[in-house]
């Protein structure tokens, strides 16, 4: 797969803001942010929706 093809996400700091840049599907998209803390909170959420792992099952335990 090329790399431009990968879902990803990216957090820069341009001119007093922060942007966060999402690839998909071959598009790349940017949300600008006023704080760090908000950018990184939506990058976090992003990258979860882009990159999803399954949850493994819980084992019970035997009594």
């Amino acid at each position: 797969m090329d790399d431009d093809q990968r879902a990803g996400v990216r957090i820069e700091h341009i001119d007093g803001q922060w942007a966060v840049q999402l690839v998909e599907n071959g598009e790349t998209t940017q949300h600008l942010f006023e704080t760090e803390e908000f950018a990184r909170n939506f990058a976090a959420g992003q990258w979860l929706r882009l990159n999803p792992k399954p949850i493994p099952p819980m084992r019970r335990r035997r009594r």
